[in-house]
């Protein structure tokens, strides 16, 4: 069973060592220049000294050269990966069985097709999991020097981090392998399982964005002068800790009333998307092996 799932998914595990080589390279030349910047502009002596306060021009030329020029080019890619990847590997597990029809000989052997299935379950989701483990590894790395001073909790990094990566992988492999099998063509099901995906990843967004779970928390600055230079984008952020993620800001009777993510909540916002995702995989997969059990024409 290991060489025929080997033979049958070669494609996709080369595809994902070299995805896994260029993520490398990225995270460690760009990770390298970016540690090299940060101690070159003295952050580490500010941040010990004043928590960031006593260097915001030099805060804010950081996070805009690195955060919000460079650090997209890898961040933007890898929030479509999972479900790409994911699908890719799954939807051929059992559509490309049913649609060739060489699901006859596969299932006729001294393997029941329970067991067939469940070993190649347990090979390509042991697989996917090391591959979003290493990702998640990487990009952690990568992004330790911008931990330090932008928001860990803000959508794209956070998903490359954490829980939510290999999470979301293995949603849109599950979704893929459910769908193979009741579309009995790849095509359609590589279409339909990224659809698909598309519904808990909108969640997650939603979660972490205008739904807010858990809800944000509220702070109140006297504000007398009118606070110029208060907004979302601050750095350091209007609520003076390194790692908020700002909401919103209103001005109420000389306030401002700040809604904002705690830095300290990344892990449970990653548990909360992450959960949604594994919850779907799971779901996804045992119907997948229940149907199969059941039917095979």
């Amino acid at each position: 069973m290991i060489w025929v799932t080997w033979r049958q998914h070669r494609t996709q595990a080369i595809a994902c060592l070299a995805l896994l080589g260029a993520v490398a390279i990225f995270a460690l030349a760009v990770g390298t220049w970016m540690r090299m910047s940060f101690r070159a502009d003295g952050l580490p002596a500010c941040l010990a000294a004043s928590g960031g306060a006593g260097c915001p021009a030099v805060l804010t030329s950081f996070v805009h050269r690195f955060d919000n020029n460079i650090a997209m080019y890898i961040n933007v890619p890898l929030i479509a990966i999972p479900g790409l990847l994911g699908i890719f590997a799954g939807a051929p597990l059992l559509g490309r069985e049913l649609e060739r029809g060489t699901w006859r000989l596969a299932w006729s052997q001294t393997v029941p097709r329970t067991r067939w299935l469940v070993t190649k379950l347990g090979l390509l989701t042991g697989g996917l999991i090391v591959f979003g483990a290493a990702v998640t590894a990487l990009m952690t790395w990568f992004h330790q020097p911008l931990d330090q001073v932008t928001a860990r909790v803000q959508p794209g990094m956070s998903n490359t981090e954490g829980l939510t990566f290999t999470a979301s992988l293995l949603c849109a492999f599950g979704l893929g392998v459910l769908a193979g099998l009741l579309l009995r063509n790849v095509i359609g099901a590589l279409v339909v399982a990224y659809l698909a995906w598309e519904v808990p990843s909108t969640v997650v967004v939603l979660l972490s964005g205008p739904i807010n779970i858990p809800a944000p928390a509220v702070m109140r600055i006297p504000c007398r002068a009118g606070c110029p230079g208060a907004s979302t984008v601050s750095v350091p952020p209007v609520t003076g800790h390194l790692g908020d993620f700002v909401l919103g800001i209103t001005r109420s009777a000389g306030e401002l009333v700040v809604t904002y993510l705690p830095a300290s909540r990344f892990w449970t916002i990653q548990l909360i998307g992450g959960g949604l995702y594994l919850a779907v995989a799971v779901a996804a997969l045992g119907t997948a092996v229940w149907l199969l059990h059941r039917r095979t024409t």
